[in-house]
């Protein structure tokens, strides 16, 4: 009896980049279970209109729920820079429940495959500094993005 031979497929990784603060960040679809677009602008009032200043959001709703919401520059720690006016938040899910990060805009969703620009960073333990911890880089349109991985992080 021979034994059947099967050719497989490489596996493909699916990334959805965003940017904050001037900076690109990728996360593999499968770790996003929504997005929620246009958040409303929630600068300091008293700082007129030229306010660069961001008080963030509470709270979005999703799937009827109330989800909490963080700003991706508290979420990265030192791997980002402030975000001004955060315009949509991608919605995660822990285990327990939703929560969100506030992030500038998404842009496209990129199929990685092995033998792409991709380059991966030695493990490393997740800290309370950095719990989003970049686990990668590849290069998208001649410009670095930084491949997070939220499944470490627990909110609830």
């Amino acid at each position: 009896m021979r034994a059947a031979a099967a050719r497989i497929k490489n596996p493909m990784l699916e990334i959805l980049v965003f940017s904050v603060g001037g900076s690109r960040y990728g996360v593999a679809l499968g770790q996003i279970v929504g997005l929620v677009r246009d958040v409303p602008d929630t600068g300091d009032p008293e700082a007129g209109d030229d306010s660069e200043a961001w008080t963030g959001l509470d709270t979005v709703l999703f799937e009827d729920r109330d989800v909490p919401v963080f700003r991706a520059d508290d979420l990265l720690a030192h791997t980002a820079c402030p975000s001004r006016h955060p315009r949509e938040v991608l919605i995660f899910s822990d285990g327990c429940g939703f929560y969100g990060m506030a992030v500038d805009s998404t842009g496209s969703v990129v199929q990685v495959t092995p033998g792409d620009d991709l380059y991966t960073f030695p493990p490393q333990e997740v800290s309370d500094v950095s719990p989003c911890r970049p686990w990668g880089m590849l290069t998208v349109a001649e410009r670095p993005v930084i491949l997070l991985d939220m499944k470490a992080l627990v909110v609830h």
